[in-house]
């Protein structure tokens, strides 16, 4: 059984992928600007900004996909 992919989805994930990347590098670049002194506030900065951005993305998704699912659909 042979499955192709439709050019709905292709679109669908060209554009979460911006979207993601986008959303981690603003995060990520306000933790590093306002992360405490030394190794210990760089540490603590780059773990905020890892599950902030996981969280961020995992909320992301769910709107995401019921916008573009009512756009492309």
């Amino acid at each position: 059984m042979v499955y192709y992919t439709t050019p709905d989805k292709v679109i669908m994930g060209i554009t979460k992928a911006f979207i993601y990347g986008g959303l981690i590098g603003i995060i990520s670049c306000y933790k590093g600007v306002t992360c405490g002194e030394g190794a210990e506030g760089v540490g603590r900065a780059t773990t905020e900004a890892v599950v902030y951005s996981a969280i961020a993305i995992l909320i992301c998704n769910f709107f995401l996909t019921l916008v573009l699912n009512r756009l492309l659909a």
